[in-house]
């Protein structure tokens, strides 16, 4: 099921780009952004973040499964779009100073600094333009941009990005580690299955049990990332790492056993991250 999501998640994304790509045939965007978009967003992710939104709006709205998406996928694109953007500022000199990003150069090696940083809010600026157009309730529209919104701004994503770039000189420990970590990472994770609560409709008890089961996903997410980035260092650094993982994978099942059996595929995907090898 999730390999079907991530199809459609792809194909909706090549019509997004295809209609950019007219935006540079009538001369309205410049080629060498609509490039330099393209590359950030076509580099082989794994769509994790549209495909669990997608996942939670037909797990809280089973009776249209799959045959409505024009409500839940230009949300679940407008978040592909927005780690993308994220990941692109990330890498840059300024920033982690990543000069590769899943094996291949960064935005900022291939295209330079600059139309990265330009690339990086396009896509930012496109994701809000694909919540627009979502066709389902108005309230629940604002509900969800409201949201978003709320994670990639000072308080989330960007405040998480200060931390980060403000603990470059001394060793991040404990609660400022953790706090890095919940908002640059987990918070999107777990925002993306609360989008897809809400625009199902989904009762706040749902929203809110999804939201925190996505926070322990998105933590555990990160602690594998840190595990495979450990993988040639001491075997006791590992271990620790592995435990506080399956820590934070047994605290996302707990939560997603009591939603009830319509969100099983949730715990198998807990499992999948919890054992990946990339």
């Amino acid at each position: 099921m999730m390999n079907e999501y991530q199809d459609v998640v792809n194909k909706e994304l090549e019509h997004i780009f295809g209609s950019l790509k007219a935006q540079v045939k009538n001369s309205n965007m410049p080629n060498i952004l609509y490039k330099a978009m393209h590359y950030a967003v076509f580099n082989g992710g794994k769509r994790i973040r549209p495909v669990l939104c997608i996942a939670s709006y037909n797990a809280c709205h089973p009776k249209i499964y799959n045959r409505h998406l024009s409500a839940i996928l230009p949300f679940a694109c407008g978040i592909e779009l927005i780690h993308s953007f994220s990941l692109v500022q990330d890498d840059l000199p300024c920033m982690d100073d990543d000069d590769f990003r899943r094996g291949k150069p960064s935005l900022h090696r291939v295209f330079g600094e600059d139309i990265a940083l330009l690339a990086a809010d396009g896509l930012f600026a496109q994701a809000f333009g694909l919540f627009t157009k979502a066709q389902v309730d108005q309230k629940r529209k604002i509900q969800a941009i409201t949201e978003l919104s709320r994670i990639c701004g000072p308080v989330g994503l960007v405040a998480g990005q200060v931390l980060d770039v403000s603990s470059k000189n001394h060793k991040t420990i404990g609660k400022i580690k953790n706090q890095i970590n919940e908002k640059k990472t987990a918070e999107l994770i777990a925002g993306s299955l609360k989008i897809g609560a809400i625009v199902a409709g989904a009762r706040e008890s749902v929203r809110d049990k999804l939201y925190k089961a996505g926070i322990y996903l998105g933590l555990l997410f990160q602690t594998t990332d840190d595990i495979l980035d450990e993988r040639k260092n001491k075997l006791n650094v590992q271990r620790k790492l592995f435990n506080q993982a399956v820590k934070y994978s047994n605290q996302a099942k707990v939560i997603f056993n009591t939603l009830g059996t319509r969100f099983d595929m949730f715990n198998k995907f807990t499992d999948y991250i919890l054992t990946r090898k990339i």
